[in-house]
């Protein structure tokens, strides 16, 4: 799906995680585990390409929920050291404590970028 980088987008993608996995007939705990790291997926590629079109994907490979984000942005996610009164900089070590493996490649099309998280 096709999304616009604003904020209210993030919103909008853990509701559409949530229902397709829920109509993938996929265990409670497992969605709610996937809504969390898409949320912060999505995030990250709001702030690194607000205002522009990002695009998520969610799909189920071999019994595993596998989600992907692409944005336009050629900037890397980076893990930030975030300080106890710091508003952000934890979305990335978040995805890693609930995701079996994540990473990051270049677009198939050389534009910008996809995170993606497969859970466990």
């Amino acid at each position: 799906m096709t999304l616009l980088a604003v904020e209210s987008s993030v919103v909008l993608a853990r509701e559409l995680v949530r229902y397709a996995l829920a109509n993938w007939t996929i265990e409670r705990a497992a969605i709610d585990d996937s809504v969390v790291v898409a949320s912060e997926i999505v995030t990250n590629a709001v702030n690194a390409a607000f205002g522009r079109e990002i695009r998520i994907r969610v799909a189920v490979q071999a019994g595993a929920v596998l989600f992907e984000c692409w944005d336009p942005s050629p900037e890397l996610p980076r893990v930030r050291e975030a300080g106890p009164d710091d508003l952000g900089g934890r979305g990335l070590a978040i995805v890693a404590a609930y995701a079996k493996d994540t990473g990051v490649r270049p677009s198939a099309t050389g534009v910008g970028k996809v995170v993606w998280a497969l859970m466990p």
